[in-house]
């Protein structure tokens, strides 16, 4: 029988490491033993455009490489992107990550609070972020923190091998980011109740 094949899409605005976010899980899982592709979309390369990024993983290392329309997971960097585009596709019973400020709920999409369509968890990344200084030109990169969250959330990766990836592919505030990815870990809260 064939394991699950783990799909993720990652939603953000360019400047917040969300392509070399996904390029980071995407090894940390693959120092798990599983296969794992990061791949990303986006149109005008600039500062606060908006950019996706796709992660699939399994035990199959002979996964396509489109565009992934039927995720079971969704990390939202950017909270002001349309919700529209957001939960397009989220298969019934996925997960939905938000970075959004602790206690301010109504900034979540509306569909998301109704029944258990989904499983909601929220980390206030760009708070954290600002706080370990990982800002660029006065924007918070916050996407170590949401890497943490998503390791506690999905389970795929263990914050050891996160990172190690992180510091094959960051190579500027090492220590803040490895600090932010274990806060961003610590931080995540199921709405409506705790992560397990």
């Amino acid at each position: 029988m064939r394991e699950k094949v783990y799909e993720f899409r990652l939603h953000g605005r360019g400047g917040q490491g969300i392509v070399v976010a996904a390029s980071i899980f995407a090894e940390a899982v693959f120092l798990e033993g599983r296969y794992a592709r990061a791949f990303s979309l986006f149109g005008a390369e600039r500062r606060g455009a908006p950019v996706t990024a796709f992660i699939r993983a399994g035990e199959d290392r002979l996964m396509p490489r489109s565009r992934i329309y039927k995720p079971g997971f969704v990390a939202v960097f950017d909270p002001t992107l349309s919700s529209e585009t957001l939960l397009s596709g989220l298969r019934e019973g996925g997960t939905l990550l938000f970075n959004i400020e602790a206690g301010n709920l109504d900034l979540l999409p509306e569909e998301t609070l109704k029944g258990d369509r989904f499983k909601v968890f929220t980390v206030d990344a760009t708070e954290i972020a600002r706080r370990h200084g990982l800002t660029v030109a006065g924007f918070p990169v916050v996407n170590t923190v949401l890497l943490g969250a998503m390791a506690r959330v999905s389970g795929l990766t263990s914050i050891d091998n996160l990172v190690v990836s992180i510091k094959k592919r960051i190579t500027a505030s090492i220590e803040a980011n490895i600090s932010a990815v274990n806060e961003g870990s610590e931080k995540v809260e199921e709405v409506g109740g705790l992560v397990r």
